[in-house]
């Protein structure tokens, strides 16, 4: 039975290893790509002015009408920077990255002519989506999945017997050539087991995140919306929204804002409150409507329930963020981690076919 499992590891890790590697390199990129891609433009951080920044959003949504502004988020790396994103009839998207105080500070392509949007935006489209969409992300999770069904099996092969750890988890230095290679594959696996289990679960968990709020009931917007009134030819400016929404939540930064549309006539002003597991991107919602500015709903991230929380768990978890910096460290450890176990079974599999064994 062990001959088994250890072809049926071994199999697996040679079939899938070069989209494991892939997803590996390209997660080690962006645990801190928020700050990698911040760091060329040599801005300070910043406070925010709702007014001017709402003003410049408002200004961009007028400014071209082949596109259409459908959402801002902040950078992730200097605070009071935001991109914000444009898609035209073509299903393009662009990001304009603007600062607190409205000024643009560059233009890029998101999802499409990778070569001018660089390597970062390339690595983050292909770990989340391998550039096919929301199939593309359902073939990653399906990936995690087998990841993490083979992870267990490594384990399991691995596991010594408990007067044995001790010799299992460091290599002696006597020992040469395949047998070398198959205590560091063994201890390195055994060392980081379990903080990759974590980060890959989180990570399947979050590719599928739509199936869970369908299955927990989590995704669905409060049922207020659907009588909110309709924005004509006249409607609310950002920055009226903007005030809204910060006048329910006083203590809240900035997570994001999601425009109006013809069937979705508000605005989602996403805040991140102090205590939220997320570092930029916090899930605390208040839904402001587009004709009258009056506030229609609101979600607190703080007093929402356990399934919400469990599900928004996801992301902070998988990126580290839960753990602060200390948590990035390690989910950046994990890619390289993967990437160093996956490299060490290749050659080891090589030197074995090699000698017949």
């Amino acid at each position: 039975m062990k001959g088994l499992l250890r072809r049926i590891h071994r199999y697996l890790g040679l079939t899938l290893a070069a989209l494991w590697c892939i997803q590996a390199v390209t997660g080690i990129l962006m645990v801190f790509h928020w700050e990698l891609g911040d760091a060329p433009l040599s801005q300070p951080n910043m406070r925010v002015d709702a007014g001017l920044f709402a003003a410049r959003v408002d200004d961009l949504r007028l400014a071209d009408a082949r596109w259409t502004v459908d959402s801002v988020y902040p950078t992730g790396g200097n605070s009071g920077h935001f991109d914000v994103f444009l898609s035209n009839a073509s299903g393009q998207t662009d990001s304009i990255r603007i600062d607190g105080e409205g000024r643009v500070l560059k233009r890029e392509p998101v999802d499409y002519d990778y070569r001018r949007a660089g390597l970062l935006r390339a690595a983050t489209g292909l770990h989340q989506s391998l550039f096919a969409g929301h199939k593309g992300r359902l073939i990653v999770g399906a990936s995690g999945l087998v990841l993490l069904g083979n992870l267990i099996l490594g384990i399991r092969l691995a596991w010594p017997r408990l007067n044995q750890w001790r010799g299992v988890l460091r290599v002696p230095h006597g020992l040469r050539g395949t047998t070398r290679l198959y205590a560091w594959h063994r201890a390195l696996g055994l060392w980081f087991a379990i903080p990759a289990l974590v980060v890959v679960i989180a990570g399947c968990c979050l590719a599928f995140d739509d199936a869970w709020d369908d299955l927990l009931g989590t995704g669905k917007l409060p049922a207020v919306l659907a009588a909110a009134p309709v924005a004509n030819t006249r409607h609310i400016t950002t920055a009226q929204a903007l005030q809204s929404a910060i006048h329910e939540f006083p203590r809240a930064r900035i997570a994001g804002i999601v425009l109006p549309r013809a069937t979705a006539p508000w605005f989602q002003v996403r805040l991140l409150q102090p205590g939220e597991l997320r570092r930029v991107f916090g899930t605390t919602s208040v839904f402001v409507s587009a004709a009258t500015g009056a506030v229609l709903a609101r979600q607190d991230a703080l007093h929402a329930g356990h399934a919400r929380r469990f599900v928004d768990s996801f992301y902070a978890i998988h990126t580290g963020e839960a753990g602060g910096i200390i948590g990035r460290i390690v989910s950046l450890g994990v890619g390289f981690w993967l990437a160093g176990v996956l490299t060490l079974g290749i050659i080891l599999w090589q030197r074995r076919r090699a000698s017949g064994r």
